[in-house]
């Protein structure tokens, strides 16, 4: 389409009603042309300010006055003289012996045959039509002097950015579903947004003004189909419950399992190691079917599971009285893995969600080094046919042991000692090592990070770098690619990316930060990374020829799109500040929001 035919569609592509094939087309467009782009931020910022406009509503004195004045009792012919005196019409100052009279004439569609009553019930309905004009009228008079008052006040109040401004959130949920489509949402202010990726319509808050959103919350995994989630899970940390809500800010359903004892203050808890564990337990099942969470409603948190189709809590039951934490679905999602602390000692179970069985997977009693050592990283492997989890075992900056353990009927063999000593940090990936499974851990020298090497699940160990002080290490999404920070300090480091297949390692740039960190696109191709002034878009063909975006300032967060390879959201937090759309590959960007936040951004799918 060319900037003709789309500026003809962009009034029906903001109202949703264009065919799919042609909004695509749009789409593609906008985001490609700047005038075209300019236009449609245009549209939606003249809607959401009339949308925003208060309803204005007449008082009954002002109807009163009106409908009952001498002027409207003339025009219309009303005036019942038996049964108001003339008297009661005279409006003060007013000489009404001068108005002319308003007389039937003869001729025209009446006739002398109509009978008092025809000519009865003509006259009620020409007075009705009347009324609805003069009514009409005057509310039109006053929506466009507040029209025109609201206009003026935020033209005075609005900035000029790149973008020809963006959306300023509303102050509460808004009233109604938002529109099918693919959203992303992000936390700010102890609420959750969802902003668009089209300027479709405005950014609009999820979670009610009555509730205060913890950092951890969920989407629900993308189903067969579909490129991302439609519900989503967090906890609300003012009344200590777990909430779900539909992505198009509809049906927030409070689940009836209190998180807290009874009597205990939400607020006195967060900071505990059993608040901890509680807000960092949100998981969905793969099938998004089932929501899994810890609870303390006892004193001992426990473990729990919602069921989505039915409404209903069940809690794990447990041999032992203990402590949950880190539970984690498997692939499949039918298993759930936990760590469960009984009188100090720790163990990994599993729970069968089909059979209700539980295993004892492993005692972490024997691979602790010392007493304070506990599970750091739960996990499972990628494959369905072959349960495995996996786990680390240390101390904050101190990992000891990493195992493995198959998970089964034959359930019978130890764990699997994958690696020993004194580490600085592990990372694990499910896809690491091109799906196997593979932890990256950094290794300590004289208290100092040292060299990166990774430990996949069947034990083999490859040493990635020589000579460095590795930080912050992260497989890519296809397993094939590390990057890793070398030399960190201040929040400052080199990013390297190492090829496996090839065993090259590249630098990509100086001066790199880890807040936000850099982030691989979802098809491993691009990684996006900032300097603390500029962000940068790194292609993996030719590593070291970073591209750096025309929007400059400190970016605060990056997210790739679920859909779009080149399509990116940015939020900055200084400068141009705001969230935005950036399509990488042409270099231009769409403001969706003003407001700077810190946080993940998830996407979602309302369908």
């Amino acid at each position: 389409m060319n900037c003709e035919q789309v500026k003809d569609s962009l009034s029906a592509y903001l109202d949703k009603k264009l065919a799919l094939e042609e909004r695509q087309e749009v789409a593609t467009h906008v985001q490609t042309c700047a005038a075209c782009s300019a236009i449609l931020m245009d549209f939606h910022r003249f809607d959401t300010l009339i949308t925003s406009l208060p309803r204005v509503h007449p008082d009954e004195t002002l109807r009163h006055r009106i409908f009952t004045s001498l002027e409207y009792l003339e025009l219309t012919g009303t005036a019942d003289v038996f049964a108001y005196p003339q008297a009661t019409y005279q409006h003060p100052g007013l000489d009404t012996s001068r108005h002319p009279r308003l007389i039937a004439l003869p001729g025209g569609r009446s006739s002398s045959s109509d009978s008092p009553e025809t000519r009865k019930r003509r006259s009620t309905a020409g007075q009705r039509v009347m009324q609805l004009m003069i009514v009409a009228s005057i509310l039109l008079t006053l929506g466009i002097a507040s029209f025109i008052g609201w206009n003026v006040f935020k033209s005075q109040e609005r900035t000029t950015t790149q973008t020809l401004g963006g959306i300023t959130p509303p102050t509460g949920p808004q009233q109604g579903p938002i529109p099918a489509g693919l959203r992303f949402v992000f936390q700010r202010d102890g609420a959750l947004w969802s902003a668009p990726t089209d300027g479709g319509t405005g950014t609009v808050r999820l979670t009610p003004s009555n509730t205060t959103v913890a950092a951890n919350w969920e989407v629900r995994p993308a189903q067969p189909g579909h490129p991302a989630g439609n519900m989503l899970a967090y906890i609300d940390l003012q009344q200590g419950f777990v909430h779900t809500i539909r992505s198009d800010a509809q049906n927030d359903t409070q689940i009836r399992q209190p998180l807290l004892k009874a009597g205990v203050p939400a607020s006195s808890l967060w900071d505990t190691e059993a608040g901890t564990d509680i807000l960092n337990s949100l998981t969905w099942s793969k099938d998004g079917t089932m929501l899994a969470f810890v609870a303390n409603p006892t004193g001992t948190p426990g473990l729990y599971i919602y069921s989505t189709s039915t409404g209903e809590v069940q809690q794990v039951p447990l041999s032992l009285s203990g402590a949950v934490a880190h539970p984690v679905w498997s692939p499949d999602g039918i298993r759930i893995a936990f760590e469960l602390t009984h009188n100090s000692k720790g163990a990994i179970l599993d729970y069968n969600t089909q059979n209700h069985g539980i295993l004892t997977i492993a005692s972490i009693a024997n691979a602790q080094s010392n007493a304070a050592d506990t599970v750091l990283t739960l996990d499972w492997a990628s494959s369905i046919d072959t349960p495995t989890i996996t786990w680390s075992v240390g101390a904050a900056g101190h990992i000891h042991t990493i195992w493995s353990q198959r998970v089964g009927t034959e359930n019978t063999l130890q764990p699997r000692l994958l690696l020993q000593g004194d580490y600085q940090q592990a990372t694990y990936s499910r896809t690491g090592q091109r799906g196997i499974g593979s932890w990256l851990v950094v290794k300590s020298f004289g208290g100092q990070t040292a060299d990166l090497i990774s430990v996949d699940l069947n034990s083999s160990m490859i040493r990635l770098t020589s000579g460095k002080q590795v930080s912050f290490a992260q497989w890519s999404p296809d397993g094939t690619q590390v990057y890793y920070f070398d030399a960190f300090s201040s929040g400052l480091g080199a990013l390297h990316v190492i090829h496996l297949q090839s065993g090259n390692d590249a630098l990509v740039a100086m001066g790199v930060t880890n807040d936000p960190a850099p982030t691989w696109s979802p098809d491993s191709q691009r990684l996006v990374y900032s300097t603390g002034s500029h962000t940068l878009i790194a292609p993996v063909q030719n590593i070291r020829t970073s591209q750096p975006l025309k929007i400059q300032g400190p970016a605060s967060a990056f997210s790739w799109s679920a859909t779009s390879p080149s399509q990116l959201v940015l939020a900055m937090s200084d400068g141009e500040q705001g969230i935005y759309l950036v399509d990488t590959q042409h270099d231009t960007a769409l403001q969706l929001d003003k407001a700077a936040f810190h946080g993940p951004i998830w996407w979602t799918q309302i369908p």
